[in-house]
């Protein structure tokens, strides 16, 4: 059984994990401060590596709506195109990004990837099962 004794109001792991939290606080970029968040410059895609979102129109967190199944997500107000961190968008060591990867793609905002671009008579014929 655990060790439950109280020192000054705390068990023995609150304490320590009070120690720890001033340890580790100290090595954080974030915080009570300079708090992590949507306009925070390492949350900003700026061209460094580490900011992914775009600080504008981007997607932050959200509560369910109910009213709709619980599986699908409205991406409609993702910036796509400009979110990213340096990496994201050129790779490393040169290997991958979004530049190479569109440089590359059948599919582009133009062209883009959906079920008419596909015809899957040959493979229905030839018994592919087709749920309906």
């Amino acid at each position: 059984m655990a060790n439950k004794t109280i020192h000054d109001g705390q068990t023995c792991l609150e304490s320590r994990g009070i120690v720890a939290r001033n340890e580790n606080i100290v090595r954080n970029d974030y915080n009570i401060n300079e708090e992590y968040g949507p306009t925070h410059p390492d949350a900003i895609s700026n061209g460094d590596p580490q900011g992914k979102g775009t600080g504008h129109g981007g997607h932050g967190h959200w509560l369910p709506d109910c009213s709709k199944p619980t599986n699908s997500i409205n991406y409609s107000n993702f910036d796509t195109e400009n979110g990213g961190g340096e990496y994201d968008i050129n790779g490393r060591n040169g290997i991958g990004g979004r530049n190479a990867a569109m440089s590359y793609s059948l599919y582009n905002k133009e062209y883009g990837y959906g079920l008419n671009l596909i015809n899957t008579e040959k493979n229905q014929a030839e018994g592919q099962y087709v749920m309906k």
